[in-house]
């Protein structure tokens, strides 16, 4: 029965050693939270923005010194693209091709005007011809 007894105590002895080191953990590791969101992440978060101003600035200064570098070039790409612009619309083939479609268009505009005037059908007189602008295909 003292064998018995023994076992049982130190079973007992055991479960509160196990209990005890849990809440001991348990209860340090609340201690450390409770200081780390109290002291610690405060300061951290203040050393954060601070960066992060110093960051933001930096960047800010970096924009306007490229900005200030590559605002010449850009100047110079804009006026080229533009002169080219000009040159190629002063060069004829633009005014040229608008000048045959608007041709074009007149033309078709007379030949259905006549066309209905004189009671004739689109198709009558050019096959396979779909008819001008405002002209439908009676």
């Amino acid at each position: 029965m003292s064998e018995s007894l023994g076992l049982e105590f130190y079973l007992v002895v055991a479960g509160a050693c196990v209990l005890t080191s849990v809440l001991s953990a348990i209860l340090t590791g609340l201690g450390f939270y409770y200081y780390y969101r109290s002291r610690v992440a405060a300061k951290l978060e203040e050393e954060l923005d601070e960066y992060a101003e110093i960051v933001k600035q930096r960047l800010k200064e970096g924009v306007e010194e490229a900005g200030e570098t590559m605002l010449p070039r850009f100047k110079e790409e804009v006026r080229s693209g533009f002169r080219e612009a000009i040159t190629d619309a002063l060069s004829g083939q633009m005014v040229d091709d608008t000048v045959r479609a608007m041709t074009r268009t007149g033309t078709t505009i007379v030949e259905s005007s006549l066309n209905l005037l004189l009671g004739r059908k689109d198709t009558e007189t050019r096959p396979g011809h779909s008819g001008g602008p405002g002209v439908s295909a009676e």
